[in-house]
């Protein structure tokens, strides 16, 4: 699928052009809190439920608990603060142009998931009016 294709093609080039001598305090700290946030929700997802491509599972239950409470899409959210701290080291206007290609790509790879998982479950448009996209209490 197109969307994780941009997606890791995104992730892969800015790591690609991260200048770890520059990392500082901030960027450090979005790293911490991309992984914190990542390891949070593989810990609160269902292992039957992971799946890098935008399809449900056969199998596939809608997890709302954990950190699943305050944000719908978790692992987009690690992935934008991963990568923004990686574009702090290094903010060339390619750079800047990549980022912002991947955060539409996730927009629109949720939005995309978002529509089988209403389909799926009754529950999720009440659960989709309750929770943030990416960032909570936003």
């Amino acid at each position: 699928m197109i969307y994780v294709v941009i997606q890791f093609g995104a992730i892969f080039f800015l790591i690609a052009n991260t200048q770890i001598e520059k990392f500082d305090i901030f960027s450090i700290t979005l790293l911490t809190l991309s992984l914190f946030i990542g390891i949070t929700a593989l810990i609160n997802m269902r292992p039957s439920n992971l799946n890098i491509v935008p399809m449900l599972k056969e199998n596939h239950q809608l997890v709302i608990t954990g950190i699943y409470k305050y944000i719908r899409h978790p692992m987009y959210t690690s992935v934008i603060f991963l990568c923004l701290g990686l574009l702090l080291t290094n903010p060339s206007l390619t750079n800047q142009l990549v980022m912002f290609i991947l955060v539409v790509n996730l927009w629109f790879k949720s939005s995309f998931e978002e529509k089988l998982l209403t389909s799926r479950f009754s529950n999720y448009k009440n659960y989709k009016k309750n929770t943030a996209r990416f960032l909570p209490f936003i």
